[in-house]
């Protein structure tokens, strides 16, 4: 197994919760501060809903997973804020569930929500946070059941049912090769290699198909599996990801993958 272990952190979950965490110095301290004031925010105006809106003192929901929440819960971790961690911890348990009828998009779910979940999970060694992450990672999978096994863009988290975007027939090149990370990692926490069979799949098939000077067009098709033959080239959006994560696959798995 080429998968790195990761660096073992752990936190008492119950009534006593003991952090090892937190700010040391001036900057580190002012940092905090201002994060207190943002959480302060959104939870004020916005608890449980993805995104604060500060100047309306609104909310947004994007996929209606509270994405703040979950996107935060490291970083509470980190920062050693006992109260916000209990909190946050305390809504995951009670408030994420999965089984909406919403379609939401495979790669931001997978970096935001599933990233999130495994995050805390390996700081705090908290199984519902696992628990969680498996659930997600479960309705989530039906992405790449395609022809070609390149994943679908999008998939509605209630009915298991995946398609490509509404705007194109495509997904984007960036999105289906920079969700291996989380993926990889649930199958390392889980013991399960489903997750990552799926992902590296897309990985193995991407790196065999024609490239311009090791460049890749920004759209893929999901059933054929080849590049959109009139698509740009490009190191922004839809581009960037692919080539970031080509080192990052190699650093998690022990700098043994070929891609």
């Amino acid at each position: 197994d080429n998968y790195l272990k990761l660096v073992e952190l752990t936190l008492n979950i119950g009534t006593q919760v003991n952090l090892t965490y937190g700010p040391t110095t001036a900057r580190q301290k002012a940092v905090v501060k201002a994060f207190k004031h943002a959480w302060k925010g959104y939870k004020r105006f916005a608890w449980g809903h993805d995104h604060l809106k500060p100047i309306s003192e609104g909310y947004e929901d994007w996929f209606g997973l509270g994405l703040s929440i979950v996107d935060s819960l490291d970083t509470i971790f980190i920062m050693g804020l006992k109260e916000e961690y209990r909190e946050a911890r305390d809504w995951v348990d009670k408030h994420l569930h999965f089984n909406i009828n919403r379609d939401v998009n495979l790669f931001e779910v997978t970096i935001r929500v599933l990233g999130g979940l495994l995050s805390i999970y390996h700081f705090s060694k908290d199984e519902m946070f696992l628990t969680k992450a498996i659930d997600l990672g479960d309705r989530l999978l039906p992405c790449f059941e395609s022809d070609s096994g390149i994943p679908f863009s999008d998939i509605n988290l209630f009915t298991r049912k995946a398609h490509a975007p509404k705007w194109s027939p495509d997904s984007s090149t960036s999105e289906v090769t920079t969700i291996q990370l989380e993926f990889r990692d649930l199958s390392s926490a889980s013991g399960d290699p489903k997750y990552e069979n799926a992902a590296d799949k897309v990985s193995r098939h991407v790196h065999k198909l024609e490239k311009l000077d090791g460049l890749v067009p920004i759209f893929i098709n999901a059933n054929s599996g080849q590049f959109r033959s009139y698509a740009t080239i490009t190191l922004g959006a839809r581009g960037d990801s692919y080539y970031e994560y080509l080192l990052k696959q190699w650093i998690q798995t022990g700098k043994a993958i070929d891609l």
